[in-house]
C-alpha cells in the first residue's frame, strides 16, 4: 500500500432518527477524546461548515468516520451538547460544536419518583430495562446470573440514571456503563489485563512513533494487607461479611513480611450475594498489591474503544497495558495520543 493510500480522510454525518440528513465539513482539526473514568466517556469537538440548513440540534447527532485505504471505521455517535452559530472574518458561517456519546442520555435523565427494584431481579436485566426506557435499544450485554437479594429503593428522587446504573454494575463487579464507537451501550465485567486478549499491538516504526513518559508509583509503607467488607441491612438477620488477607510470601507487603495491617472496613449498602462480596474484597486486596506504571505515547490514527488492551514493544517500554485515555486529531496529518496503565505487583 502506498503512503498516499495510508493518508486518513474523514466523513462527518449529521443523523436524525437514524437517517443521515446532511454532512459536516471540518474547518480546523476536530478531535475525539476518551476518558474511561468519566461518566460519559467519549466526546467530540470542532468547527464545521454544514451542507444543510440549521438542524434541530436537540435531535440531531454527529457520526464521524475514519477512512484509511478504503476501510471505514466509525468513531462514535455524539449528542450535541453545544452548538454555536459563528461567522469568521471573511463572512464564512460555521458551527462550533461539542458533542458527547450516548451516555449523556442517562447522565442528564433523572428519576422523577421513588425507584423500586424487586428482590430476585437480575442486575443486568434491570440495567437493560432502564436503558430501553430511556430510548437506548442498541445494547451489547454479557449477562450475569446475579440477582437482587432484597427489594431496593436506595436512591432519592432526582438521582441521575447513570448513577443508579453504575451503582448496580459495581455490585456485580462490572465496568461502568460505556458506549462503543458504533453507538452501542456496553454492559460487561471488568477486563483482565493478562495478555489473553490484545486489542492493539504497537511496535517502534513508521506507524507507531511511541515516545513514552513513564511514572511508577508505589506506596508500600502505607499499604494494607487485611481487608474486610460488610453489608448491613434491616433485611439481614446478621451483617454479611467477607475478609481477604494478603498472606502471599512473595508479596513484599504481605502479612508474612510486614505483619497484619488492617484496612478500614468497607461498608456497602447492598450487594448481590456472599460470592460477589468476596470478589469485592478480594479485588481490594489485589488493588493494594498493585503499583501503577503509566505510559504516554503517540501512534497513527486507528479506531479504539474504551479501556482497550494494548501490547507495546519499544526500546523504551515494553509490556501489556490498558488504556485509560486517548485523543484523536482528525486531520490528514493527525496523530493519536494514548495514556495507558499496567499493574506491577508488590
Amino acid at each position: 500500500m502506498s503512503r498516499l493510500n495510508k493518508t486518513p480522510t474523514f466523513r462527518f454525518d449529521i443523523v436524525e432518527n437514524g437517517v443521515c440528513i446532511g454532512q459536516a465539513f471540518a474547518l480546523n482539526k476536530p478531535s475525539v477524546k476518551c476518558d474511561s473514568d468519566a461518566e460519559v466517556k467519549l466526546s467530540l469537538s470542532g468547527e464545521f461548515v454544514l451542507n444543510i440548513q440549521k438542524p434541530n440540534w436537540l435531535k440531531a447527532r454527529i457520526k464521524p468516520y475514519l477512512i484509511i485505504g478504503g476501510k471505514e471505521s466509525s468513531l462514535g455517535e455524539y449528542l450535541i451538547s453545544q452548538a454555536d452559530d459563528c461567522t469568521d472574518k471573511k463572512g464564512v458561517k460555521f458551527w462550533q460544536i461539542k458533542g458527547m456519546d450516548l451516555g449523556r442520555i442517562p447522565q442528564r435523565s433523572r428519576t422523577e419518583k421513588r425507584v423500586l427494584f424487586q428482590a430476585g431481579q437480575r442486575y443486568t436485566d434491570i440495567v437493560q430495562s432502564i436503558l430501553l426506557e430511556l430510548g437506548i435499544s442498541r445494547i451489547i450485554a454479557i449477562q450475569s446470573d446475579a440477582t437482587l437479594k432484597n427489594d431496593r429503593a436506595d436512591w432519592e428522587i432526582g438521582t441521575s440514571w447513570i448513577k443508579i446504573i453504575n451503582s448496580l454494575l459495581a455490585e456485580i463487579n462490572y465496568q461502568s456503563l460505556w458506549f462503543d464507537t458504533e453507538g452501542n451501550a456496553r454492559i460487561q465485567p471488568h477486563r483482565q489485563v493478562d495478555g489473553t486478549v490484545i486489542d492493539h499491538r504497537y511496535e517502534s516504526g513508521e506507524l507507531s512513533q511511541i515516545k513514552p513518559q513513564v511514572d511508577i508509583s508505589s506506596d508500600i509503607y502505607k499499604a494494607y494487607n487485611v481487608f474486610t467488607a460488610m453489608v448491613s441491612s434491616p433485611e439481614y438477620e446478621e451483617p454479611m461479611i467477607a475478609v481477604s488477607v494478603n498472606d502471599i510470601p512473595t508479596s513484599r507487603i504481605s502479612t508474612v513480611n510486614i505483619g497484619r495491617v488492617q484496612a478500614p472496613i468497607e461498608k456497602l449498602d447492598d450487594i448481590a450475594n456472599q460470592e460477589e462480596l468476596q470478589k469485592y474484597v478480594d479485588n481490594l486486596r489485589f488493588q493494594s498489591m498493585c503499583s501503577t506504571e503509566t505510559i504516554s505515547f503517540r501512534t497513527a490514527l486507528n479506531q479504539h474503544q474504551v479501556r482497550d488492551i494494548v501490547s507495546i514493544h519499544h526500546p523504551q517500554a515494553s509490556g501489556i497495558y490498558q488504556e485509560t485515555q486517548w485523543k484523536m486529531t482528525l486531520s490528514f496529518d493527525g496523530e493519536m495520543t494514548h495514556t495507558a496503565q499496567r499493574v506491577v505487583i508488590e
